[in-house]
């Protein structure tokens, strides 16, 4: 077997859960290590551990489709957002359609399966670690068994059955086929994924020291059961059956995976273990402090979370990509622009639908002195997740309209991003046309009139690439109480679905649902865990994705904005719905409900069958 090359130089403090590293790390200086030297040495065995958590393919600030300026993650892509930028696939003209790629958001396979070979590597040379007694190696192994079974959840969700490799396989330079290996079915790899879980979480501790807290915990083995088997059950619910079971997985499979996920689900919150984020009175104030850097993750809430540290080059670029146009500190920024369908998806505290009133009973244009008083009374979360036209940010006011209204009703609009040359002479007054933070269809700025509020850091003052800490939450509570609901409605317990939903609402400050559905439980999803990488993936495995956007699907969106204008006759704003932003109408095609497996990896491997309608 070829040996592994663990270089120990480069790791740094570990982003993905284990910052404890970092103090023994740099007290040697090492080159390369020999598995010889690495299973005697307790440092380099926890070394070797922090290359598997730092492998992890994490939907996080850093995960675009091809390049970061593209616009396109898993936000932009839903129907959560759109991509400012205008020269971008999906995103640079309005008179065209985006069918969505193939391989979007693909994984190789050569990638992942080094990650789960260096996983299976580890835990088989782990016996042969002589400093190390049966409960330590015991806990490693179900922490290991908790990494390899995260990267296989990684794989099913793209391409549906893949190979299941529990063992390192010995290269045989005579017989290199032997290496070739099938798909297995989906519902193999999901069963493995949970299995998998199940087993980790009996030996993983349910908390870990201050030294250790980012490491993998029982909860964090449950939480990917509870999230795994809620897919597993919708795609056997929602899905078909294809290539023989290779994708879909049968219907007789649904209630068994909703069953686990909600037996998942409860076990986490029944421990206390963790507990809804509540440090603020503000409502708002404390749901945005959430995802902040200054609480840092250390909120009670999230389970298993991505830390980063600039000092050890560790940052990430989030803010400077997403910064409102004046904000923004010169070039980049403008980033993710949420669409006005996410903005009404945010009920009013009384529960009452979140369409926004921009017209009064008469049906003339409301009239406002402040753009943000057209939010009064809306959901808290609304103004910790989205920056409105009127928000506060960084010591000033987000200023977003569309152009000025004459006395004579005659309305001059914007016609470039910010900077550009936006005003118009009225009566002998020269009026802006363009608020500092956009207004036309031109340029980078949001065409929306929102940014994305949830993550980012008012507090940054270097505002660069690589210069952002905000941790990333790969699973939190607020999450777990929303897949129970939806296990526990699939599984026809309506009692414990209504009180899960109603535990998330109470702490996000909005009255509490007397009913329950399963509209209702999607809806709390998409405003509870806006633009945390779930609403892609849910319309996925929902089926609904390739349903037209009347039927909450993806096909003939847009994205809508909303349009303040500036009434120069009373210095009052009155607002329009723009259903024409100037983005591509998409188009959601059956297929794109599994990835085309890469060319390379089909090359590679004589046995995989490509998905179902794809060509090699």
């Amino acid at each position: 077997m070829k040996k592994n090359i663990v270089k120990v130089l480069g790791l740094g403090l570990l982003v993905s859960g284990m910052a404890s590293c970092s103090g023994y790390l740099d007290r040697n200086n090492y080159d390369t290590i020999t598995p010889d030297k690495v299973w005697q040495e307790n440092k380099l065995i926890n070394a070797v551990l922090v290359n598997l958590y730092s492998s992890l393919k994490l939907e996080d600030f850093n995960y675009w489709y091809n390049e970061g300026w593209r616009l396109q993650n898993p936000s932009s892509m839903s129907d959560e957002a759109q991509g400012s930028f205008q020269k971008a696939p999906a995103f640079d003209n309005g008179n065209a359609t985006y069918t969505y790629q193939d391989e979007l958001f693909a994984i190789t396979f050569a990638d992942r399966y080094k990650a789960i070979r260096n996983c299976n590597s580890f835990l088989e040379q782990l016996e042969t670690a002589t400093t190390l007694d049966d409960a330590q190696k015991k806990a490693l192994v179900a922490e290991v068994r908790f990494l390899r079974a995260f990267d296989y959840f990684t794989l099913v969700k793209r391409y549906g059955g893949v190979p299941l490799l529990s063992n390192t396989q010995a290269y045989d330079p005579s017989h290199p086929e032997t290496l070739q290996v099938p798909r297995n079915k989906e519902v193999e790899v999901y069963d493995y994924i949970v299995n998998e879980c199940r087993a980790a979480a009996t030996d993983l501790p349910v908390k870990r020291d201050d030294a250790n807290k980012y490491r993998a915990t029982q909860g964090a083995a449950l939480a990917l059961l509870s999230r795994a088997a809620l897919y597993a059950g919708s795609i056997a619910k929602y899905g078909e059956v294809q290539l023989d079971g290779l994708v879909g997985i049968p219907a007789s499979d649904a209630q068994r995976f909703f069953q686990l996920s909600y037996d998942a689900s409860k076990e986490i919150i029944d421990s206390h273990a963790y507990s809804l984020y509540q440090g603020n009175s503000n409502k708002s104030q404390n749901f945005c402090d959430l995802f902040t850097k200054t609480v840092n993750g250390n909120n009670g809430e999230y389970i298993f979370q991505k830390q980063f540290d600039v000092a050890a080059n560790k940052g990430h670029d989030w803010d400077k990509r997403n910064a409102p146009f004046s904000y923004r500190g010169g070039g980049w920024g403008c980033g993710i622009a949420p669409t006005l369908e996410l903005v009404e998806a945010f009920e009013y505290v009384d529960g009452s639908k979140g369409t926004l009133k921009l017209t009064d009973d008469e049906g003339n244009p409301v009239r406002l002195s402040d753009p943000m008083e057209l939010f009064k009374d809306k959901d808290p979360r609304l103004l910790a997740s989205i920056y409105l036209p009127g928000s506060p940010c960084m010591g000033s006011n987000m200023e977003w309209y569309r152009g000025v209204i004459a006395p004579d009703g005659t309305k001059y609009q914007a016609t470039s991003q910010p900077s550009g040359s936006n005003s118009v002479v009225i009566n002998g007054t020269t009026y802006k046309t363009s608020g500092k933070d956009g207004g036309a269809d031109a340029g980078d700025a949001s065409k929306t009139g929102f940014y994305q509020k949830k993550f980012f850091d008012e507090t940054i003052s270097d505002l660069n690439m690589g210069k952002s800490e905000t941790p990333w939450p790969v699973f939190r509570l607020g999450e777990i109480y929303l897949n129970l609901a939806e296990a526990a409605y699939e599984l026809d317990n309506s009692s414990d679905a209504l009180s899960a939903v109603n535990e998330v609402r109470k702490r996000a400050g909005i009255a509490p649902l007397g009913t329950i559905d399963m509209d209702k439980i999607r809806h709390e999803r998409r405003v509870e865990l806006a633009f945390e990488g779930h609403r892609f993936w849910d319309l996925k495995r929902w089926r609904l994705a390739d349903k037209d956007v009347s039927e909450g699907g993806l096909n003939g969106f847009r994205g809508s904005a909303l349009y303040p204008w500036y009434n120069v006759s009373d210095g009052k704003y009155t607002f329009e719905r723009g259903t024409n932003t100037p983005k591509q109408v998409r188009v959601f095609l059956p297929r794109n409900y599994y990835l085309k497996i890469n060319a390379s990896d089909m090359n590679s491997n004589k046995l995989l069958v490509q998905n179902p309608g794809y060509t090699n």
